[in-house]
């Protein structure tokens, strides 16, 4: 059976021949899982960590690359705003998804995929695929609840979500409809008694830990017109608009209660051409995303007196993009796929409360060949050469081999260039400033990021199991750090920092995925990954870098799930666990100090394993219960260890978690479906 993606390379193919290392989460994986965002739904692919920020919504990193580098679209279109627009763990890039009965599949691209797709997509790709092709009205609703056995520490989540979709002209147009909202209590870790008995100031006023997000709300409205001129062309104008709040109990610099309120518009005009000279896709995106911070939040508030409109940050995006692709049939010379076109954006970034406004235009050319000899080899060539009005013109290349000794196996080969220009709030020439007190300079002379990842796979692909591995080192220059900055504008303010490159740093792992095919309703999917991270060089002030890893992504993670099918029945047990993660290496200042991750725990967080169980049923065609119980044997995520500010000499003001996250304690998941 031949699995399709078009994520890879802008278009249609098999996934055996695809220019890259690619997973894919069906629609029927994704109606039966427990899933808040998208984090939830592609937290098992081999490659990806999800991590939950000091807000509770998920980040998504890829091959030891954290969240910033991963790009995330919907239908192939961007949704990311820009990297320094949300800051301080608060963020909106993972938190808005189509609901689950729109979504046809999700393709995750592993590694980068700069040719197609540009800058960010240095980690990976995300592309959620909604489902098209209407012909008869559809409609489906969903009810769903996230119950806690601790429900005073990690609140419950509820949530509604709808779709409808219907033809309006016969064979001409169409429209669907969606809408989903969700709301959750807040997290509410308190600190130990002994602790704030010893505190002083703010941070004696505040009895939450750092890590306590306040309630959310998340909600999303929008609606797409599909029209067909005639067989050959095909419009579509899509519209949405989004709302999201949330916050932090805690912020680690003042101590106090922090909350936002994110606006999202984004509005798509596509047109498809297909001739039987090649294909054209066309579209113009525009998107504005816009935070505003709460004034007057008491603490442990779910929401303040007032909006704080002269610290709004705002971020407008324009796209225009236009490829070309066909399949040329040489007969017994074989056949090349080929697939180029343009791409322009515009990026506007302002923040009112440090009167900071930039701009930047990019523009790039694009093309792709897919030569396939014969059934046996295909090769892929590519290049991307980008350009900016800030930065010099950027050539990004792409090099893939496909082997195929029988129908049953593939080996795949690759080199891929990744580039990621520095987002406009880094380049600021001055301050900025968070609600946690937090300084940020800029810095005018940051060089863009780059990478070269070498690859190899392999694909075994049975009537009755897949296999398929996959090896990469990549090679990354000029990544950017944040680090610590001393003037005398830091003595007023809690934290300060600032932007550099570092010279050299290197990611490598293994991804291994075994699935065991549906054996009289019996499957099985097994995924592991090995991670490594290391800094090879680094500038002069950050030589206690070298040698470290990057980032807190774990070592090794593996996830089981065996599944069990009959009829209008589905139960699967889900075991996962994740060894050695990494703690944040300390800096020159502090090396000597005890009062940090590295020296009260040592070089890793503790390891752990959680065991899910879930199960679905469908009765009278139309109506689907599933019912979850997530972290059945209630293990315990805080682990406090306390430490004073003189090491873990009495007397205590502070504490640490022996777990690099929270998850949450036994909890229970609901959900109940109609479709129509």
């Amino acid at each position: 059976m031949t699995t399709t993606v078009s994520t890879a390379s802008g278009y249609e193919q098999d996934i055996k021949q695809a220019p890259a290392s690619i997973s894919i989460i069906p629609k029927e994986e994704i109606l039966s899982r427990p899933i808040r965002d998208l984090g939830d739904a592609v937290q098992d692919v081999p490659g990806v960590y999800v991590e939950a920020s000091k807000t509770g919504a998920n980040t998504i990193s890829m091959r030891g690359l954290d969240s910033s580098y991963t790009l995330i679209l919907i239908d192939g279109k961007r949704q990311n705003v820009a990297q320094g627009f949300d800051g301080q763990g608060i963020s909106a890039n993972t938190s808005f998804m189509p609901p689950a009965s729109m979504i046809e599949r999700i393709e995750v691209i592993r590694g980068p995929a700069s040719i197609i797709y540009g800058s960010d997509a240095m980690g990976g790709v995300i592309n959620i695929i909604t489902k098209k092709n209407i012909k008869k009205t559809t409609a489906s609703i969903q009810l769903e609840t996230k119950l806690h056995e601790k429900y005073k520490v990690f609140g419950n989540i509820y949530g509604i979500n709808a779709y409808l979709a219907a033809p309006l002209i016969k064979d001409k147009l169409s429209m669907n409809l969606r809408g989903n909202y969700k709301y959750g209590d807040q997290n509410s870790f308190l600190k130990p008694a002994d602790i704030l008995a010893n505190q002083t100031g703010t941070s004696a006023a505040n009895p939450y830990l750092g890590w306590s997000a306040t309630g959310f709300h998340n909600a999303n409205l929008g609606a797409r017109f599909t029209y067909l001129a005639n067989k050959y062309n095909s419009f579509y104008f899509d519209a949405e608009g989004y709302f999201g709040r949330l916050g932090s109990l805690n912020t680690s610099g003042r101590s106090v209660t922090a909350i936002r309120d994110f606006y999202k518009t984004n509005l798509i005009l596509n047109h498809d051409a297909n001739y039987e000279w090649g294909k054209i896709t066309t579209y113009l995106q525009y998107t504005q995303t816009s935070w505003m911070p709460h004034s007057g939040v008491p603490i442990g508030g779910s929401v303040g007196t007032s909006l704080t409109l002269n610290q709004t940050r705002d971020n407008k995006d324009i796209i225009f993009q236009s490829n070309y692709n066909h399949l040329f049939d040489f007969n017994k010379w074989g056949e090349l796929a080929f697939n180029g076109g343009i791409y322009y954006m515009y990026e506007k970034l302002s923040n009112q409360s440090s009167s900071f406004e930039r701009a930047m235009n990019q523009f790039a050319l694009f093309a792709e060949a897919q030569y396939n000899i014969n059934d046996y080899v295909g090769t892929t060539l590519g290049l991307r050469y980008n350009y900016s009005d800030i930065f010099k013109s950027i050539p990004n290349p792409r090099f893939y081999i496909n082997v195929n000794p029988t129908q049953w196996f593939t080996i795949k080969a690759g080199i891929a260039s990744g580039v990621r220009v520095p987002n406009l709030s880094y380049l600021y020439n001055g301050w900025s400033y968070a609600t946690d007190g937090t300084g940020t300079l800029g810095n005018t002379n940051l060089q863009p990021e780059s990478s070269w990842n070498y690859e190899l796979g392999m694909i075994l692909d049975t009537d009755y199991i897949m296999a398929i591995t996959t090896g990469y080192y990549t090679d990354f220059r000029n990544q950017i750090e944040t680090i610590p900055y001393t003037d005398n504008i830091c003595s007023d303010l809690v934290n300060c920092r600032t932007y550099r490159n570092l010279d050299k740093s290197l990611m490598s792992g293994v991804e291994f995925n075994f699935r065991i095919k549906p054996i009289y309703g019996f499957s099985l999917d097994a995924n592991y990954a090995f991670t490594y991270t290391e800094v090879l060089s680094a500038q002069v002030g950050q030589e206690h870098l070298v040698g470290e890893s990057i980032n807190s992504i774990p070592r090794h993670s593996f996830v089981i799930t065996p599944k069990y099918n009959y009829k209008d029945f589905d139960i699967y047990l889900r075991w996962n666990g994740k060894f050695q993660t990494p703690t944040p290496a300390v800096t020159g200042t502090s090396a000597g100090n005890l009062d940090s991750a590295r020296g009260l725990l040592g070089k890793y967080y503790k390891d752990y394993q959680i065991v899910d169980i879930a199960a679905s049923y469908k009765f009278f065609k139309h109506y689907i219960l599933t019912f979850a119980i997530n972290n059945l044997l209630d293990v315990n995520f805080i682990d406090l260890i306390p430490y004073g500010s003189n090491g873990i000499n009495p007397p205590y003001t502070n504490v640490i978690n022996s777990f690099q996250r929270i998850l949450p304690s036994r909890n229970y998941w609901i959900t109940f479906r109609m479709d129509f």
